[in-house]
C-alpha cells in the first residue's frame, strides 16, 4: 500500500489533491472533533470519505466498496481509511449509531460517542 501511495504521489494531480484538499479536510475534521462540533465534523467527514473513495479506492478492500458507497449515498454513516502499509483499518462516523448499524446490516462496535 505504501508503494502504491508513493507511485500515486508522483502524479501532479494526486499530489496537488493531497496538498490542497486531503490535508486541509483532515485538519478540519480533527478541529471539529476536538471542539465537539459534530455537525461540522459529519459534513467534513463526508467530504473526506468521498475524497478517499475517489482517490484511494485501490487501498480499500474490494468487499467494502459497496458498503463505502452506500454510506455516502444514504448519509447514514461515512467511512474513513486509517493506518497504512496493509496494517490499516476503517473507522465509521454516524449521527445515529442504530441507523448506521441497520443500514450496514452487521454488528458494529461503538468506539466513541460525541
Amino acid at each position: 500500500m505504501v508503494s502504491l501511495f508513493m507511485k500515486k504521489m508522483k502524479a501532479e494531480s494526486f499530489s496537488r489533491m493531497m496538498q490542497e484538499e486531503f490535508i486541509e479536510l483532515t485538519g478540519l475534521c480533527v478541529k471539529n472533533f476536538l471542539n465537539s462540533n459534530t455537525k461540522l465534523l459529519l459534513i467534513n467527514i463526508k467530504y473526506l470519505s468521498a475524497l478517499v473513495f475517489k482517490y484511494f479506492k485501490p487501498m480499500i478492500p474490494l468487499e467494502f466498496h459497496g458498503l463505502w458507497k452506500k454510506g455516502l449515498e444514504t448519509n447514514s454513516y461515512y467511512l474513513k481509511l486509517c493506518g497504512s502499509g496493509g496494517g490499516g483499518y476503517m473507522l465509521g462516523f454516524a449521527e445515529d449509531f442504530k441507523i448506521a448499524q441497520k443500514t450496514i446490516g452487521r454488528r458494529l462496535e461503538l468506539v466513541y460517542y460525541l
